[in-house]
């Protein structure tokens, strides 16, 4: 693993979901965007990245629970 880079149990603990729940998120494309090695391999995340993830993705508990159109 490259210096700084945040593994998939890391990501998993900060969004509070499983290491599994965080694969399937990665494979949908619902994560930040991730390093990726020469074989096309997931490295692992910048910290910044996921950084910007979030403040990018934040929504109330009204749009979470309801949707963004009530």
């Amino acid at each position: 693993m490259m210096q700084g880079l945040l593994t998939y149990e890391a990501l998993a603990e900060h969004y509070g979901v499983s290491r599994r729940t965080m694969y399937q998120r990665v494979w949908k494309g619902e994560a930040p965007t991730p390093v990726l090695g020469p074989s096309g391999r997931v490295r692992g995340w910048q910290p910044e990245e996921v950084a910007r993830y979030d403040s990018a993705n934040q929504r109330t508990r009204a749009e979470y629970l309801y949707g963004s159109d009530k």
